[in-house]
């Protein structure tokens, strides 16, 4: 068997929490309101919102805290910083080759110097810090 990275997500519910699953904890596909339903930890069908679905990356920040698409990371201490302008608040997604990325910068070689802040759903102001 080849090893790969875990295949897990996260998705904004219905009551405004983030609750994380994988593949097989889908119950339901999503109905005409865009509502599709998880198994939770306790086993209790979950509602959350079709399109707020995000995947594990795959990767952990310097503090070993899992990263998915769509977190915002703050990212310091970057050795070139200075020569150009690094250090900051980013959030985590794909660029149009699709490649994971912090802001124009490729997230596998950012992993030394970011940590996790918060995510897009419950944090959103953090990315508005020093525009």
């Amino acid at each position: 068997m080849q090893a790969g990275r875990e295949i897990k997500f996260r998705a904004l519910g219905v009551d405004g929490d983030l609750h994380y699953f994988d593949i097989y904890d889908i119950v339901s596909p999503p109905d005409e309101d865009g509502v599709f339903y998880v198994r939770s930890n306790l086993g209790i069908p979950i509602a959350v919102e079709e399109g707020t679905e995000q995947q594990f990356t795959g990767l952990r920040d310097k503090n070993g805290k899992e990263i998915y698409e769509g977190d915002i990371v703050d990212l310091r201490d970057h050795p070139f910083e200075g020569s150009m302008k690094i250090n900051g608040v980013y959030e985590v997604g794909y660029n149009e080759r699709m490649e994971l990325c912090c802001g124009s910068l490729l997230l596998h070689r950012e992993i030394p110097y970011i940590t996790v802040i918060g995510n897009i759903y419950e944090n959103r102001d953090l990315l508005e810090v020093g525009e």
